[in-house]
């Protein structure tokens, strides 16, 4: 295994290769034959998903100084280190599923950095460096343990897509209203009691997921037209009893809503399917003609069901 580790290292870094597939090597270690010599200076693309990685190496952006995606999912490392900040010319870096537990201040300093996926970890906090990354346009932290959100995160003005599912949310702060390029924010699975009544007034944000959040006891009328996910909630504000009023799609399956609203919303909500997926990646732009109410629906913006 491990001359053949070698081997395909070799061989990337003799022909120029822009491409290198380490994915389920049980490596323990990043490998040395990558950080030998002059490393692999061509390298834009490393993958070394499903490894057992615990660590990444201090001369990282030394050897691979052209690196612009990372993918290193489903490892075991603890600690984002602090040469991660040295591979200026990085958009994408995925380390989902590891154990991670600290992401440190230099991540901010990755000012090409597009794609963020750190789901899956043991995460307390954000640093608030993660505010200086202007050209963010994803950012996956669901499945974590984060309290509360870096309030520089308003300071990401290209981000697209917000995912913080799963997490000890019991707020969502308002400088989030203020992210100008936000297109879809999911917050399921947290312990929101309410959402700020700005959220929504961007005509950029049209995706809001907030399912499982079972104290949330009401949504801004500013959201009456997004997309809306609300399964298992126990309250519905007024405004939606009115079919005119009703979102594009509105998901309310697993509810327990009270009052006199209940038992005509919940009829209502049956009459839209379930969403496919959770996560930006899983839901495509197009809805079907029977799940439209009260507006018309526009395909190119709406989710797509099976």
């Amino acid at each position: 295994m491990a001359s053949e580790l070698c081997k395909t290292i070799s061989v990337a870094r003799l022909e120029k290769h822009k491409n290198l597939f380490l994915n389920y090597r049980n490596l323990h270690h990043f490998p040395l034959e990558l950080l030998k010599d002059e490393g692999l200076q061509y390298l834009e693309r490393l993958y070394m998903k499903r490894n057992s990685l615990t660590t990444l190496p201090e001369n990282l952006a030394q050897k691979l100084p052209n690196l612009v995606e990372l993918y290193l999912h489903s490892n075991n490392i603890v600690v984002v280190p602090e040469a991660i900040g040295s591979l200026v010319k990085l958009q994408c870096l995925d380390l989902s599923d590891n154990a991670l537990e600290i992401v440190c201040p230099e991540i901010g300093r990755l000012r090409a950095l597009r794609h963020l996926r750190l789901a899956n970890n043991q995460l307390q906090f954000l640093p608030p460096e993660v505010g200086d990354l202007k050209e963010l346009q994803t950012l996956d932290i669901s499945t974590n343990r984060l309290l509360t959100l870096p309030e520089r995160l308003h300071l990401c003005l290209s981000l697209q897509y917000l995912t913080v599912d799963r997490n000890r949310l019991w707020c969502v702060p308002r400088h989030l209203c203020q992210l100008p390029s936000l297109n879809e924010l999911s917050m399921a699975g947290n312990r929101l009691a309410f959402l700020p009544l700005d959220l929504g007034r961007s005509r950029e944000l049209q995706y809001v997921y907030v399912d499982n959040n079972i104290h949330l006891k009401g949504l801004p009328s500013y959201l009456y037209n997004k997309v809306i996910g609300c399964s298992g909630l126990f309250y519905l504000p007024l405004y939606l009893v009115s079919f005119d009023c009703l979102p594009d799609v509105l998901w309310c399956s697993h509810s327990s809503f009270r009052g006199e609203a209940a038992f005509f919303l919940i009829g209502a909500a049956h009459r839209f399917p379930p969403r496919r997926g959770e996560g930006h990646r899983d839901r495509e732009r197009s809805c079907p003609a029977s799940a439209r109410v009260g507006h018309e629906a526009s395909p190119s913006h709406l989710p797509q069901f099976s």
